[in-house]
């Protein structure tokens, strides 16, 4: 049973999450614990991009691993925005973008940290991400003043994807790059036969020295293979996706019938009073 003592200190450190989660203005952590965190120095925005084809729990936890690597260094994260693709990303089965767009409203209701952005998606023509930042940097800094960073977060498929100039412009990732810099999650893979741990990819390798400098690598602490390919294939096919996609995503999806849910519906993931006695 835990002590009277070490209750009162969760409860504390519950606290010191909660109004740094809340706050736009650093707060003093020093005054509760003193011997745990040093005063925030730098003010950080997130901006994760991608076709959210439908958002997960994966793309979630990377903002929530991306903002505890952050206040551990006591750069403070005041938003985390996530921006989806325009209809004119050429991406097979991609759903409308005012769905994804609901979807991820629906996701992230309840964090107060994050904010769904929908001016990628709202363009005529797909948008580079170097000119999503400089739109979102625009932003922020009359939102949060001058002295705000906005970093790229991804994954490292995205990181890895940057060494080839067929799909990013060099020139783009260099202004990323040295003007906003990459937070990458770098995944865990479950170990191949007859290894006892887990297999941890080199995300910087053959990357320019220059590049190097201004890469964060933040490695995800659980072994994490979800993919939003496998979840509609699943959707189609009928089968559960609770607990790998938000509940209030899954209501949005079966309720539209997007994936083809709807051919083969999973009575699992349906709330109960829209279920068929």
């Amino acid at each position: 049973m835990a002590s009277t003592k070490s209750e009162k200190t969760l409860d504390e450190a519950e606290k010191v999450v909660q109004a740094k989660h809340d706050l736009t203005e650093p707060i003093n952590q020093q005054q509760i614990f003193p011997d745990r965190f040093s005063s925030p120095t730098k003010r950080l925005v997130l901006l994760l991009t991608g076709s959210f084809n439908p958002i997960t729990i994966a793309h979630l936890r990377m903002l929530e691993l991306a903002r505890d690597y952050y206040h551990r260094q006591s750069i403070q994260v005041i938003e985390g925005i996530v921006s989806p693709v325009s209809d004119n990303y050429d991406k097979p089965g991609l759903a409308k973008a005012n769905y994804r767009i609901e979807m991820i409203q629906a996701a992230i209701r309840d964090n107060h940290w994050l904010r769904m952005d929908s001016w990628e998606a709202e363009q005529t023509s797909w948008t580079r991400t170097k000119l999503v930042l400089d739109h979102h940097y625009e932003e922020i800094k009359k939102r949060f003043g001058e002295n705000t960073e906005l970093r790229l977060l991804s994954g490292a498929d995205v990181a890895r994807s940057m060494l080839s100039p067929t799909i990013w412009l060099p020139q783009d990732i260099d202004s990323i790059m040295t003007k906003y810099g990459l937070a990458c999650i770098s995944r865990l893979s479950a170990p191949q036969p007859g290894q006892n741990t887990a297999a941890v990819s080199d995300v910087k390798e053959g990357m320019p020295d220059l590049w190097k400098q201004h890469i964060d690598i933040i490695q995800d602490w659980v072994i994490n293979d979800i993919s939003a390919t496998n979840i509609r294939a699943r959707l189609e096919e009928g089968c559960s996706v609770k607990y790998i996609v938000p509940d209030a995503t899954i209501e949005i999806i079966r309720r539209h019938g997007l994936y083809n849910s709807n051919k083969s519906i999973c009575l699992a993931d349906w709330p109960i009073e829209n279920q068929k006695q």
